[in-house]
């Protein structure tokens, strides 16, 4: 399951997807009830550079399985600290980038995943 802020995401219709209104922190929140629920990540909840941790848009793939031997609720809290403590980018003319940018990273964490059988 996809837990998303990006219109473009719940469009493409690549897994269930929840869309979450609001910023990348209330994406976070709102993953932290389903891993209360027992869900666990697949995706991490921060992007793979601190430039893309400001983008307005963020998509996290959970799941029942897990996938990796981590303490999800631990990389989950660190994360929801960071996003809490920084701002994000106000994206102007570039909103469309952000969501194609957040879109191409999902679909590549999907494939991995599903390598994975996740």
């Amino acid at each position: 399951m996809i837990v998303t802020n990006n219109p473009d995401v719940e469009a493409a219709k690549l897994d269930a997807t929840v869309l979450v209104e609001g910023s990348p922190l209330d994406v976070l929140l709102k993953v932290s009830e389903y891993v209360e629920k027992k869900r666990h990540l697949v995706t991490h909840p921060l992007s793979a550079n601190n430039r893309l941790n400001r983008s307005p848009y963020r998509s996290v793939v959970v799941a029942e399985k897990s996938s990796w031997e981590g303490d999800d609720r631990d990389i989950l809290d660190r994360a929801i600290e960071l996003l809490s403590r920084q701002g994000f980018d106000d994206p102007k003319g570039a909103d469309a980038d952000y969501r194609w940018i957040d879109l191409e990273h999902l679909k590549t964490a999907l494939a991995e995943a599903a390598k994975l059988h996740v």
